[in-house]
């Protein structure tokens, strides 16, 4: 044991590796431990250098374990974990106010994080730790007490609908400053768009928004396709084209306009984004008020903020 020191990688670069391993992305690993998408790279390489192997296989738009990195990365979250557990069990510290949230990385970076400091002025006694993932695999860690979720629901539990999402057309009001508005469906086939792939709503793909205009969208312009939503919105932030997105997420950029919908047609209703309180049978007060604040955001005449 008293080669410890020497022998294992530093803590931080683990827990880095851990994230990212499990997210399969350095930027959704980099919004939960509250870094840059540098430094979570920075602290994968360094691992990598430490050990002498690869663990990751870089891509053009995802990365993904190698072999070892698949093994390495089995252990150890599973010594992460019970380190954790083993942590609560001797802390003094009032583990019934921490609260572990998972949710979509839109809906914690356009909603949950901008909303925070509404939940923390009424209950800042309680400690939140959140968990990114559009996958769904944060709801099925034992760790984790309320899952927002996206479409489906986790099973054999009671979830509560918060909203559904609606979709249009949309930009930024800088993209538009010094062109002229599409009105008409038709229209956007002169402006690029923006695809979100992967396994995302079907009613999203700008193939069905057109199919359902009656639009044939073969002579469409040269597009840009992005495999993560919180990308889609930056292109659009940026000023690339046009995507489909809109509220519940989208709902401050569209009241201050920073983002804009000029075509003139009715908005898309897709799938609902779900709140389930997965531990149930050890519900604490913490977990049963930061539950209600959500839901009351959504639900009830609260203003999150």
């Amino acid at each position: 044991m008293s080669t410890l020191k020497t022998a294992l990688p530093p803590p931080n670069m683990l827990i880095t590796f851990e994230a990212a391993g499990r997210h399969l992305s350095f930027s959704r690993a980099a919004v939960e431990l509250n870094v840059s998408r540098v430094a979570v790279s920075q602290q994968i390489q360094a691992l990598e250098n430490f050990l002498g192997v690869q663990l990751f296989h870089r891509l053009d738009r995802t990365i993904r374990l190698t072999d070892s990195g698949a093994r390495y990365h089995i252990a150890i979250s599973a010594a992460l974990r019970q380190a954790l557990h083993a942590t609560i069990d001797v802390s003094s510290r009032p583990v019934d106010n921490v609260v572990t949230i998972s949710a979509t990385a839109g809906f914690t970076t356009y909603w949950l994080l901008p909303n925070l400091g509404g939940l923390r002025a009424i209950h800042p006694e309680i400690e939140l730790r959140f968990i990114v993932s559009d996958q769904r695999s944060g709801a099925d860690d034992s760790s984790v007490d309320i899952a927002v979720t996206y479409g489906s629901t986790p099973p054999d539990t009671e979830s509560v609908l918060l909203t559904s999402q609606t979709i249009a057309p949309t930009c930024s009001a800088t993209y538009l400053a010094n062109r002229a508005a599409p009105v008409k469906p038709r229209d956007l086939l002169k402006h690029p768009l923006i695809h979100l792939e992967g396994p995302y709503d079907r009613l999203t793909r700008w193939s069905t928004w057109f199919t359902n205009q009656g639009v044939n969208m073969d002579e469409a312009k040269s597009n840009i396709t992005v495999n993560t939503y919180t990308n889609l919105v930056q292109a659009v932030l940026d000023g690339q084209g046009f995507a489909l997105i809109g509220p519940p997420l989208m709902k401050q950029f569209l009241a201050n306009n920073t983002l804009v919908q000029p075509v003139q047609t009715d908005p898309v209703r897709c799938q609902g984004f779900h709140l389930t309180i997965l531990r149930q049978s050890a519900e604490t007060g913490a977990i049963k008020a930061v539950a209600d604040w959500i839901k009351d955001s959504f639900l009830g005449s609260r203003d999150p903020a």
